[in-house]
């Protein structure tokens, strides 16, 4: 297709992409059942990279003029246009992966019918257990009635805050009720704590790489991110040193068991250092433990919390990923001073989270359905676990890497020296696979290239078709990479 671009015009080029495609349309020389280009071949036809022949193809998708099909291509749509007909007003280009939005992308992308997606973090739907948990939302309305409907306390239900006294300590971690805080997810908990100890402008250190949800919640409230290098055993003492010193931040957010992405866990040594830092700097740490309960080689690491003398780590969990994400219920554990100040933000927040489903979780864990629930999903998530595994050494190329993590639901693989996910990634989703840059998980461009694959949600048979398709992309990159450079001598790709 040959289209004309005007690359020193103030146009941009995806638009001018759009723009020349509606002509043809319009002008019938593309009829309605044409097929257009794939975006590689687009892309390399007019010298543009594919996020911009991308961006291109999803707002002529968007306005209705073409149509995609996962694994079949862009066609010129039957009837062309109607949507952008309809529009009041003109709609903003859509969001590129890798800018803030990312995070809803990829839930988009898990969403979409017969793809493959390896991107989103998410529990198997297949364990849900709807309708024993069905039975305990029965029992609690016959007992409770109404009053499960009217407002209740912003802290959290009693009974609930009870049996979590309870269920936190198989983490080692001892909290009386009253010292809990109910929250909706541990999305909602983040956001309390950083909205209760930060103000805009102020630096919280993070991993690098860390949780994408992280990143963009603190680029929206405005703080200045530092990232904090971690190696096999979790985040470095002195480089935490160095970061504390030169920034002086009001806050340091860790994951250090199963981390999100590299699934490292982070040593009793290294936590004990870690502590003994945060004291002598008096910083605060929010440890998001929500992959802690699922360990599938053995008991998994105490958390910090568990080790913490001095009040300094406020502790969040969440059923997200080891029950059922749509609960949206989590909880925050921290000392009397501060938790007082979160709850307040909870308060003006959403008053409280909903009585029934607050009181219904208590019964089933009452009832110690939750504990037979563990053993299932841990032994399925080990399952599905080991088959990426496997899939990754037969289809992906030798100079990949990557670390069997212990627990929780990814793997971070390390790309062949030179290669870069961003391409990867638009020629997978034309093939129908889904899968996490990993650049998305650093606050900075980082120096070499990863992909996060997120293995819990699929059956081994689809894991293996998902990660061939991946090791075939690989392996053509490689092949074409090696035509246009010269042979160098081969470093292998750090795995944090």
């Amino acid at each position: 297709m040959q289209l004309q671009i005007e690359r020193r015009g103030q146009r941009p080029l995806y638009l001018q992409v759009v723009e020349q495609i509606q002509e043809r349309i319009r002008s019938g020389a593309l009829p309605s059942g044409s097929r257009l280009p794939p975006i590689r071949q687009l892309a390399d036809e007019l010298g543009l990279t594919r996020l911009t022949v991308h961006n291109a193809y999803a707002e002529l998708q968007a306005d209705g003029w073409i149509e995609s099909f996962v694994g079949r291509g862009s066609y010129v749509a039957e009837r062309p246009g109607v949507k952008a007909q309809m529009r009041p007003s003109p709609v903003l280009p859509p969001v590129p992966l890798l800018q803030p939005g990312a995070l809803g992308e990829i839930m988009r992308l898990a969403q979409q019918p017969q793809m493959i997606s390896f991107a989103q973090a998410a529990a198997a739907p297949e364990t849900f257990p709807a309708r024993e948990f069905g039975r305990m939302v029965q029992h609690v309305l016959a007992a409770d009635g109404v009053s499960l409907f009217d407002y209740g306390l912003t802290q959290g239900d009693t009974v609930l805050r009870e049996q979590l006294s309870l269920y936190l300590l198989d983490r080692s971690v001892q909290f009386a009720p009253d010292h809990l805080l109910v929250v909706a997810g541990a999305q909602q908990g983040i956001d309390i704590v950083l909205r209760a100890l930060v103000n805009g402008g102020d630096t919280v250190l993070v991993e690098g790489p860390t949780y994408l949800g992280m990143i963009e919640r603190m680029q929206m409230q405005g703080l200045k991110l530092v990232a904090v290098p971690i190696d096999e055993q979790g985040i470095r003492p002195d480089a935490l040193e160095t970061a504390i010193t030169l920034h002086q931040p009001k806050l340091l957010y860790t994951i250090p068991t199963f981390h999100n992405p590299t699934g490292v866990s982070m040593s009793a040594q290294r936590q004990e250092l870690l502590l003994d830092i945060a004291r002598r700097h008096a910083l605060p740490i929010l440890e998001d433990d929500i992959y802690g309960p699922l360990a599938y080689d053995g008991p998994a690491p105490p958390p910090l919390k568990a080790r913490d003398a001095d009040g300094l780590v406020i502790y969040l969990t969440s059923f997200s990923k080891v029950f059922m994400p749509g609960l949206r219920l989590g909880v925050v554990a921290a000392a009397p001073p501060l938790l007082e100040a979160l709850v307040a933000v909870k308060r003006f927040s959403d008053m409280h989270s909903p009585q029934l489903t607050q009181r219904a979780l208590a019964e089933y864990l009452a009832r110690g359905h939750f504990t037979a629930h563990l053993r299932h999903v841990r032994t399925l998530y080990r399952e599905r676990r080991d088959a990426m595994v496997a899939s990754l050494k037969h289809h992906f190329p030798s100079d990949a890497s990557w670390r069997v993590p212990g627990g929780g639901f990814c793997l971070w693989v390390g790309l062949p020296p030179g290669l870069r996910s961003p391409d990867l990634y638009l020629e997978a989703i034309q093939r129908g696979v889904a899968f996490a840059p990993g650049q998305m998980f650093f606050p900075e461009q980082p120096a070499h290239g990863f992909m996060r694959l997120s293995f819990a949600a699929h059956a081994p048979e689809e894991i293996e078709q998902g990660i061939a398709v991946l090791g075939e992309l690989l392996n053509e990159q490689l092949k074409r990479r090696q035509r246009f450079s010269t042979p160098a001598f081969r470093h292998a790709v750090p795995m944090v």
